[in-house]
C-alpha cells in the first residue's frame, strides 16, 4: 500500500500538483470542518465524525494541519509526536487522502467545550478516491424529522415526507411524490429537525430516486450544492452524544 501511494502521488496530479493546492485543498476541508479517517501507512481510514475532524489550517512555512478528535471513545488511542499516519479527509465525492506525521498535541476551549487533538505536518501530496465516505447518520431514531420538497422557482410541492438518513454531503428522505422528479434535478428541500440539529432549507440535486419499501413512497437521495458548516457540527456532536450514551449503559 504504502509503494502504491507513492506511485499513485506521483502519477496523479489533478489534486496534488503542487504545494499551493495541498494548502487549498486543507484550507476548504477546515472551513467545512470536514470529517477525518487516521490510519497507519499499509492502510486508509474512511473519514468518520467518530474519528475527528479538520480543525484549522495554520499558515506559514511552519504552518501545520490541526485536527480535532474526541478525548474518548472506542478503540482511541494517543498518537505519538514523530508518528507517521495515513490521513483521510472528506471532500463532497470521494476523499483525499496523504501521508502526515504528528507534530504535537492540540487542545482549546474550556470545561465541557474543551476540544482535543493535535498538530500534524502539511502533507507532501494529497490523492483523490472516487469513494462514498461520507458518514451517513440513520435519523429514525430520534422521531423522523418531516421534510418537504418543492420546485426551485414555482415553490411547487413535489411531496412531503421524512428524513431516513442525513451526512454533511446530503440527506435521503421517503417520500410520497407528487409530480415527476428525475436525477441530477435541482429541487428545493426543508427538513426540520431537533433543536440541536440545524433546519436545513437550501437548494439541492437529485442523486437518485427508488420505490421504497412503504407503498406509494419513494426513497429519494439529496446532494448539497453547498457545505453545510453547522449541519457537519452538529452530526459529530450527535455521534459523541450516542457514543456517551452507550458507554454509560
Amino acid at each position: 500500500m504504502r509503494l502504491w501511494f507513492q506511485r499513485m502521488a506521483s502519477f496523479l496530479r489533478a489534486d496534488d500538483a503542487d504545494t499551493a493546492s495541498v494548502r487549498a485543498i486543507l484550507r476548504t476541508a477546515a472551513l467545512r470542518s470536514a470529517s477525518i479517517g487516521v490510519g497507519t501507512l499499509d492502510g486508509v481510514a474512511l473519514p468518520s465524525p467518530l474519528s475527528g475532524h479538520v480543525e484549522d489550517l495554520e499558515e506559514g512555512p511552519a504552518g501545520a494541519l490541526v485536527i480535532s478528535r474526541p478525548h474518548d471513545g472506542p478503540a482511541r488511542r494517543e498518537l505519538v509526536a514523530g508518528e507517521s499516519l495515513h490521513l483521510s479527509i472528506a471532500a463532497d465525492s470521494g476523499f483525499h487522502h496523504g501521508d502526515v506525521e504528528v507534530i504535537g498535541r492540540w487542545t482549546a476551549g474550556l470545561g465541557a467545550m474543551k476540544r482535543y487533538g493535535y498538530r500534524v505536518t502539511i502533507p507532501a501530496a494529497l490523492v483523490h478516491e472516487e469513494r462514498r465516505s461520507l458518514h451517513r447518520v440513520p435519523v429514525a431514531f430520534d422521531l423522523a424529522p418531516r421534510a418537504r420538497l418543492c420546485r426551485p422557482i414555482s415553490l411547487a410541492e413535489l411531496g412531503e415526507g421524512t428524513v431516513v438518513d442525513v451526512s454533511e454531503g446530503g440527506l435521503c428522505l421517503r417520500v410520497a411524490l407528487s409530480g415527476l422528479i428525475r436525477p441530477e434535478e435541482h429541487v428545493v428541500v426543508r427538513a426540520d429537525f431537533p433543536a440541536f440539529f440545524p433546519t436545513i432549507h437550501a437548494e439541492v440535486a437529485v442523486a437518485h430516486v427508488i420505490p421504497a419499501r412503504k407503498p406509494g413512497h419513494s426513497d429519494i437521495g439529496l446532494r448539497f450544492l453547498e457545505p453545510q458548516v453547522e449541519l457537519g457540527r452538529a452530526i459529530r456532536q450527535l455521534e459523541l452524544r450516542r457514543v456517551n450514551r452507550a458507554g454509560a449503559a
